[in-house]
């Protein structure tokens, strides 16, 4: 079994990078969304007990295969569309990594949006958490402007939004640091 933090790749033009950290959306996030499919299903199943009641022209022997047709449309949509919101919520990932930022996107079934973001071109951290629930399960967005042409990357519905913009403002710093000190010896090599 691999380990996160063991885990490391050559990219082209770069050093060695290691993985920091993997983020997944917020639990709460996924779970809001498996209420509503749990609502409208108890409302469906509710309604099929409650239509004879309503209808009863429609007890007939004849009708009940319609209903049971519609029963399993309904039953399979629910079951697809559960299956993309896990889906959506499993394979939206950002890898926080010692040179960049790996953003991917899963919009449905066939379409992933893969961007990255190296540290030099970040120009903006930004953290935004609204509202009590945000507040109190403390999950949020956490912004990231990029310089020129990049896409800028967002974090949607990240747990602790403060403690991951603090790691990637200290990533950012730590890389910064790292280029002066590779200049100063390069210019220090270049002088002997």
């Amino acid at each position: 079994m691999y380990k996160l933090k063991d885990f490391k790749f050559q990219s082209i033009g770069q050093s060695e990078e290691e993985v920091i950290k993997v983020v997944h959306r917020n639990w709460f996030d996924i779970a809001s969304q498996y209420f509503l499919v749990f609502l409208a299903t108890i409302i469906f199943f509710a309604g099929i007990f409650v239509y004879p009641w309503i209808f009863p022209q429609f007890d007939d022997p004849s009708y009940r295969i319609l209903f049971l047709f519609v029963e399993n449309v309904f039953l399979l949509a629910i079951w697809v569309y559960s299956f993309l919101i896990w889906v959506d919520y499993y394979l939206d990932i950002w890898v926080v990594t010692s040179e960049r930022i790996i953003n991917i996107e899963q919009k449905g079934l066939f379409i992933r949006r893969v961007s990255t973001a190296e540290y030099e071109k970040i120009q903006d951290i930004t953290v935004e958490v609204k509202g009590f629930l945000q507040t109190v399960i403390n999950y949020g967005d956490v912004r990231i402007q990029t310089a020129g042409e990049l896409e800028n990357i967002i974090f949607r519905h990240v747990s602790n939004p403060y403690q991951l913009k603090n790691l990637l403002v200290k990533l950012q710093k730590d890389k910064e640091l790292q280029e002066k000190q590779a200049f100063g010896a390069m210019i220090r090599g270049e002088n002997k």
